[in-house]
């Protein structure tokens, strides 16, 4: 870890900084960018619970001259140099469980809508916070580098408290961050890894979003109460019932009928897709097609003697019926026939308009999930399942 310098007047030290992202590949993008600005110097890669990179003399406007207001640095405002600290988490740090007095058959399921909630940390995320409290101890400034959504403030929310116990000079000895509006805690806004984005990001430090905090915890809160109650009551009533469900296990159960908020809905439209599905009838069905040949002129190619080979060039355009379909033959055939005995049409409007598709930018997992069902015919959860692991 590097030591504050020596420097009595705090003449050109650096701020040491510590850059926390949601994932190693963020953090390894994010090194890469810091190492590679104009006369930054890149120290070897350590590890712990994580990767960890250290990029000495990253010039940028000083750290403590943002994140109120959210402004942006004015494009000639002096820089300062920093000592930029990255490293990486894996999503959520902490999670919530009900106390031990709160076991499956020591109170009645309704009790959970009121009982404690305890906060604490899994035993493979104990590293991390371990690491983090190290990290910080030692740093002027922490910059959170999460994923810019709602479940992104909630992660820097848990990242911010850890290191606060780390290191408390970060909220100026206070342990509550919103108490102190001024405190050496800051949050960059960002949607992709690309260098010029990193750049504008370190320009325009915010804060954490506190009301996206809460909203977080309260969705969390009413998750977990309403889903451990209801988890509780079906199994235990269904177990008394059912033979199959009834197990010998200590104070759980592992035939658990889990209930979830999120998943009754989902649940609710996978049943009726299959009903839909079952309660199908074919029907017959007419339609009518016309196409289109446009001559867009003449073209040619030069063939080995030096001559030009011209040849017309004409284009299909595919009508499509306003009506779609019918289900009535004879009407079709009516139709049909008016359209032959006409023998011409006329274009009474023609209209159109560009359409450019980008490539998916970096970090854009719903295009990608899109690609990955379409062409390649991999679920969202088996592709995302995967992207985890490659990152992790």
């Amino acid at each position: 870890m590097p030591r504050r310098p020596n420097n009595n007047n705090g003449i050109n030290r650096q701020l040491i900084v510590l850059n926390v992202a949601e994932k190693p590949s963020v953090a390894r993008a994010l090194a890469e960018v810091f190492s590679q600005c104009s006369g930054s110097v890149e120290k070897p890669m350590r590890r712990t619970a994580a990767q960890i990179f250290t990029a000495e003399n990253v010039q940028f406007p000083s750290v403590f001259t943002q994140g109120n207001c959210n402004r942006n640095a004015r494009a000639n405002e002096s820089t300062a140099p920093h000592i930029m600290i990255t490293t990486s988490i894996r999503g959520h740090l902490s999670s919530t469980e009900f106390g031990a007095a709160y076991g499956w058959k020591s109170v009645p399921p309704s009790a959970l809508f009121d009982a404690p909630i305890e906060t604490g940390y899994k035993p493979d995320m104990e590293p991390l916070e371990q690491m983090l409290r190290t990290e910080s101890r030692n740093v002027d400034a922490l910059i959170l580098w999460l994923d810019c959504d709602r479940e992104g403030e909630a992660i820097a929310h848990e990242v911010r408290e850890v290191c606060i116990r780390g290191n408390p000079r970060l909220n100026n000895g206070l342990s509550d961050p919103r108490a102190n509006p001024n405190n050496h805690i800051y949050r960059a806004k960002f949607s992709t890894v690309l260098p010029g984005e990193i750049k504008q990001a370190l320009r325009s430090l915010g804060r954490v979003n506190e009301n996206f905090v809460d909203a977080v915890h309260a969705r969390s809160e009413l998750d977990f109460r309403v889903g451990a109650a209801f988890t509780r009551f079906q199994t235990l009533r269904l177990q008394k019932k059912f033979q199959g469900l009834r197990t010998g296990s200590n104070d759980s159960s592992s035939s658990v009928v889990s209930y979830g908020p999120c998943q009754f809905p989902t649940l609710g439209f996978v049943v009726e897709r299959w009903a839909r599905i079952e309660t199908f009838v074919p029907e017959d069905f007419w339609f009518l097609e016309m196409k289109l040949e446009l001559n867009e002129g003449r073209g040619g190619h030069m063939n080995g003697d030096g001559n030009v080979n011209e040849q017309s060039r004409s284009r299909t355009v595919h009508m499509t019926w306003k009506r779609v379909r019918l289900y009535d033959r004879l009407m079709t055939m009516v139709l049909y026939e008016s359209c032959l005995d006409a023998g011409e049409a006329v274009v009474t409007s023609l209209s159109g308009r560009p359409k450019n598709k980008w490539r998916p930018i970096p970090l854009a997992t719903v295009e990608l999930q899109k690609r990955a069902s379409k062409y390649l015919r991999i679920g969202s959860e088996q592709l995302m399942k995967k992207g985890r692991r490659r990152v992790i």
